[in-house]
């Protein structure tokens, strides 16, 4: 056998190794408990157990999708470790959530959540223009911005 030969058998079983490590790594790391044990959320998680969106897994709003969408949520998960280790937090350090993954749920796209309620039809206009869920629905999953307004009163003259 050729060394460049004998050189993609052990690339090819080292990529394995490494995928099924990262597979089973993001499966036991991305349950909404043990999102809160490093990311600096508990307030977030406890209005998240009183909301209608109590069964639908953090991941379903604040993942991408799309072929590296576990890449993605991992690369910023250690970002957000990184923070949580230097304490360097800032006052808007904050989580993304994607309207399309809004939209997919309550359009029925999205099979985890197959019990959302349709969205109204008046959305799609909405939609249409630019306007994003979060714009109305500010609190939906749980309550946005716990914890801020005592930040800015340390603001205020």
């Amino acid at each position: 056998m050729k060394s460049y030969q004998k050189n993609l058998i052990i690339f090819g079983l080292i990529f394995i190794l490494a995928y099924t490590v990262f597979r089973f790594t993001y499966a036991w790391y991305t349950t909404p408990s043990a999102c809160q044990k490093c990311h600096e959320i508990e307030p977030y998680y406890i209005s998240w157990q009183k909301s209608a969106h109590k069964n639908t897994d953090c991941r379903d709003c604040h993942e991408t999708r799309g072929a590296f969408h576990r890449l993605d949520s991992m690369l910023r998960g250690i970002r957000d470790v990184s923070i949580k280790i230097k304490g360097d937090y800032g006052l808007f350090t904050n989580s993304i959530y994607h309207d399309s993954n809004c939209i997919a749920c309550h359009i029925g796209n999205y099979k985890p959540e197959s019990k959302a309620p349709f969205m109204p039809k008046s959305h799609a206009k909405i939609i249409k223009n630019g306007v994003g869920c979060n714009n109305c629905h500010r609190d939906t999953g749980h309550k946005n911005g716990l914890g801020v307004d005592a930040k800015f009163e340390i603001l205020s003259p």
